[in-house]
């Protein structure tokens, strides 16, 4: 995966790097779900080892993607 090197990712770039829908990201902040997530002002960044963590802790299975 082509991550840039910044720690801070808005939900678009989670939708592109991760494939995590933007609108799903948004309807989790409002229900207090999903990924942990950083608020600067009007600003939401979720920080890269928060999303890698959320998603191995939802893996389902015992798949590879080598």
């Amino acid at each position: 995966m082509n991550i840039p090197k910044k720690l801070l990712l808005c939900e678009k770039e989670v939708e592109t790097f991760y494939g995590l829908n933007a609108r799903t990201l948004q309807r989790n902040r409002t229900t207090k779900t999903g990924i942990p997530y950083h608020k600067l002002g009007r600003l939401v960044k979720y920080h890269i080892d928060d999303i890698e963590k959320y998603l191995q802790q939802n893996r389902v299975g015992d798949y590879r993607y080598d």
